[in-house]
């Protein structure tokens, strides 16, 4: 078995990445690769073995990945990216690409963004053996059309299998919902004005549902339930998987998004998902909305002939379980993890005494530049006194 390194932000519920990371780094045995999973936070939920943590400081990584026999180190998140360059003479590495939206969907933190997307572009695509993501969509969002899509996966969610048609089904009001972060924040991103306008043109009208799942505050809460949303907030994994599964539709308004887990999460759980025609959605869902008058049609249209309802949902379902497998994302990521390891030039020269101090330095000023050199010497520095007499206490 050989040895990889998934750099990820956050080992957390409730984050997209963390579920990246942990369903990947389950099946990567079957194709000869064991994974660890280094991140800056992790929660009670995530903790495990193979999780660890590690600053995005290039001599830790490199310290770590000697330590613990590591062959390619692979980046899915800021701040790793950005220390992939400097490994790029003491390691193989892999960006593996969920996308960043457009910076001015976000009212604070614009220029931020646009900075980090930049840098990806100028100084770190450039450097590593190979780019890899999630979608189609996101090569070009990305602007680095060399990139290997590897698709996500949607089987970590219990299947519950397809929606039944009966009376109590027919009888009940039509249970449409949607997965957003509350607050202000992201809500133009997320789309929470589009939501809010669905639910406004079924106000006061019978035989529909609405509610919103979502990490937030109270505060969000009490906003939703006022405008007749049943809100929930802060949700397990479990708590969110039954939500998923008990919906009839699934609506997701994101203005972007690289792939859409929620939204192949609901199909794999039997639920119908609705998605606007942007970012990845047209790879995700067999459902996409040009307006939200779309939307406004076909929930009425299933809360008119429920048989249709089921008709979409069975499609949903077998479209999300069959083209969105954690099985084939480890497969294919294995795969390219191979191709790394035989293309890339890694000579013995490479990982010598003599290449090391140059490795070091070119690798420091890459992130920090002149000053980044002077804090990997005065490091050194300090250390060296120790190294020496633990040589000379060598027998």
């Amino acid at each position: 078995m050989r040895n990889v390194l998934l750099l990820t932000s956050v080992m957390k519920r409730g984050f997209g990445v963390s579920v990246v990371a942990r369903e990947v780094a389950d099946r990567m045995g079957m194709t000869g690769w064991t994974m660890t999973i280094g991140c800056l936070e992790v929660d009670q939920w995530c903790a495990s073995d193979d999780v660890v943590l590690l600053r995005p400081s290039s001599e830790e990584i490199f310290d770590y990945c000697q330590t613990n026999s590591i062959e390619v180190v692979v980046a899915q998140t800021t701040p790793y990216f950005e220390v992939l360059p400097a490994l790029e003479m003491w390691i193989p590495t892999v960006a593996f690409e969920h996308g960043d939206p457009t910076p001015t969907m976000f009212d604070h933190d614009v220029v931020e963004r646009e900075e980090i997307i930049l840098n990806k572009r100028k100084r770190v695509y450039p450097k590593v053996d190979a780019v890899l993501a999630s979608s189609h969509f996101l090569r070009h969002d990305i602007g680095w059309l060399d990139a290997k899509v590897v698709p996500l996966g949607c089987d970590h969610v219990t299947d519950f299998g397809t929606k039944s048609l009966g009376v109590s089904a027919v009888e009940s009001p039509l249970r449409v919902g949607t997965l957003m972060r509350l607050g202000s924040g992201e809500g133009f991103y997320k789309g929470l004005d589009e939501y809010l306008e669905i639910v406004e043109t079924f106000w006061g009208r019978p035989g529909f549902e609405f509610s919103i799942m979502g990490r937030g505050e109270e505060d969000d809460r009490l906003w939703w339930e006022e405008r007749g949303v049943h809100c929930h907030l802060n949700a397990t994994d479990d708590e969110r998987s039954t939500y998923l599964s008990e919906l009839d539709v699934l609506i997701s308004p994101s203005k972007w998004e690289g792939f859409n887990l929620p939204l192949v999460e609901a199909h794999a759980s039997g639920t119908v998902g609705l998605a606007f025609d942007t970012g990845a959605h047209p790879e995700t869902t067999p459902y996409v909305l040009a307006h939200v008058d779309d939307a406004v049609f076909l929930l009425e249209e299933w809360q008119r002939d429920r048989s249709r309802l089921m008709v979409a949902s069975e499609r949903c379902y077998h479209y999300s379980r069959r083209k969105f497998r954690w099985e084939g994302t480890a497969i294919e990521l294995g795969a390219h993890l191979d191709e790394v390891l035989t293309t890339a030039n890694w000579g013995p020269w490479r990982r010598s005494r003599a290449m090391k101090a140059w490795r070091m330095l070119i690798g420091r000023y890459r992130i920090d530049g002149v000053t980044g050199i002077s804090k990997a010497i005065y490091a050194r520095g300090r250390r060296l006194p120790s190294r020496v007499l633990a040589k000379l206490r060598r027998p």
